[in-house]
């Protein structure tokens, strides 16, 4: 049968549960419409156990109903009706603006890939009772050791090996961690701590069947994940590694912005730290981006001074996608090309080309892909690339060097873009320069972040 999105004119976060003992959670969520049979969704999660005398017994349910909303929004976008409903307790008025902005900026690409003429924003009703805020004077302060989130490629690489510099031991930490995170948790020499996350098979059948599909908040499921993990644990921050181009919009039409990458951005990450006092009674400093402060180019620069990650790392989506465990890097699509060409500022091509099993640069079926990263195209790619400021500024730098500036993707450039080896002290500026940034991070964090200022 086919799924009509039109007949939904309801979605509903009914309950979760949370069982101490397992230290498992289960989401309950509806789709409902008026002449359409109910769809019922279960998704669950497990974190990895800690003692049970060491679990944050309070704050767990109350990240846990915070969780929930922002991962129902998988099942939420089958249809992407005008209302939302909550029965699931626990959630306090700064709860519903945290997912009513998650759910306009949060899922913009989605709206806007799927013909939406403007963001999402639903009605968003509570069906019990309102949680009162956590009493600012209980707030939980920062303590314990850090857990990062990591995802195989370069930024959380720095961020461990900066926390590591400066003795404040990570723990390392992924959702359904695949071989290639497992690989690169194994160079790093620190501990590996995952959450298993089960999407309810009928997501899939239902996108099968018609179900509106596309782009997900999926960095802001995944930190509150790790948040709830951290309580789980009773462990320190959770320590993010979300550069300052992330808030940089992939599109804006009318006045529409559209950013693939918001949910990594500053304005996703202060509405977070807002949010989890009033709603789990934790100070900001629980929850930062250590690398806020600095581009991609710059977090490029250090990634290229630790060679015992090159050749376990990737950042290619479609490397995630394969089995085989000696998957690297596809070296086809705008994520490969535009790591490959950050890193080319800092390495030889001999070394880039021991990395990615190719020379991306010296292929000249590339220059598309690299005009669309370079701004040459309406607008950069709907991936986690850096500004299209940055990709100019790191060729400029490739194209001045005598190993690279032969390459025909480069030599094809400094043909056509004019003046392209010049100096631009401004746009070279904003590109290296650390950035004050206006987010809650703790002192000895501010300390870590020392090698790359």
């Amino acid at each position: 049968m086919a799924f009509d999105p039109s007949a939904y004119r309801s979605f509903r976060y009914d309950r979760f549960e949370w069982d101490a003992e397992t230290s498992t959670a289960r989401f309950h969520y509806s789709l409902v419409g008026d002449s359409v049979q109910t769809e019922h969704f279960v998704e669950e999660l497990a974190f990895t156990p800690c003692h049970p005398d060491k679990v944050d017994r309070q704050r767990v349910p109350r990240l846990l109903a915070l969780l929930g909303a922002v991962l129902g929004l998988s099942y939420y976008k089958l249809a992407a009706p005008q209302r939302v409903e909550i029965a699931a307790e626990g959630f306090t008025s700064d709860a519903i603006d945290y997912l009513a902005l998650v759910i306009s900026e949060g899922m913009a690409e989605f709206a806007f890939r799927n013909g939406f003429d403007k963001p999402l924003s639903p009605e968003i009703v509570m069906e019990t009772a309102l949680a009162p805020d956590w009493d600012s004077d209980s707030w939980r302060e920062v303590s314990g050791d850090p857990l990062v989130p990591i995802g195989g490629g370069k930024d959380s690489i720095v961020s461990v090996e900066l926390l590591q510099r400066a003795r404040l031991h990570p723990m390392q930490f992924a959702v359904n961690p695949n071989h290639i995170i497992e690989r690169v948790a194994r160079a790093s020499g620190h501990p590996l701590i995952s959450a298993r996350r089960t999407i309810d098979p009928r997501l899939l059948e239902l996108n099968a069947q018609g179900g509106l599909n596309g782009h997900v908040p999926v960095t802001a499921m995944n930190s509150l994940i790790a948040l709830t993990q951290a309580r789980v644990f009773n462990s320190g921050p959770v320590v993010m590694s979300n550069e300052h181009s992330a808030s940089d919009p992939t599109v804006t039409v009318e006045g529409w912005s559209v950013n693939h990458q918001w949910s990594k951005s500053l304005e996703a990450e202060q509405a977070l730290q807002r949010v989890i006092g009033p709603q789990a009674g934790l100070s900001a400093e629980h929850y930062f981006s250590l690398l806020r402060p600095f581009s991609e180019l710059r977090i490029a620069g250090m990634f290229a001074t630790v060679p015992r990650y090159h050749r376990v790392a990737t950042s290619c989506n479609r490397a995630f996608r394969l089995s085989d465990a000696s998957s690297s890097w596809c070296g086809e699509c705008d994520k490969c090309r535009f790591i490959f060409l950050v890193l080319s500022t800092y390495l030889s091509p001999h070394a880039l080309h021991d990395i990615f099993g190719r020379d991306i640069l010296n292929e000249p079926e590339q220059i598309p892909g690299f005009g669309a990263l370079l701004g040459l195209e309406k607008h950069k790619p709907f991936e986690c690339v850096g500004t299209e400021a940055e990709s100019m500024v790191a060729l400029s730098h490739t194209a001045r060097r005598t190993d690279w500036k032969h390459h025909r993707v480069v030599a094809h450039y400094l043909e056509s873009v004019s003046g392209l080896t010049d100096a631009h002290p401004e746009l070279e500026h904003d590109v290296f320069d650390f950035h004050d940034v206006d987010i809650a991070i703790p002192l000895a964090y501010q300390g870590a972040q020392g090698a790359l200022r």
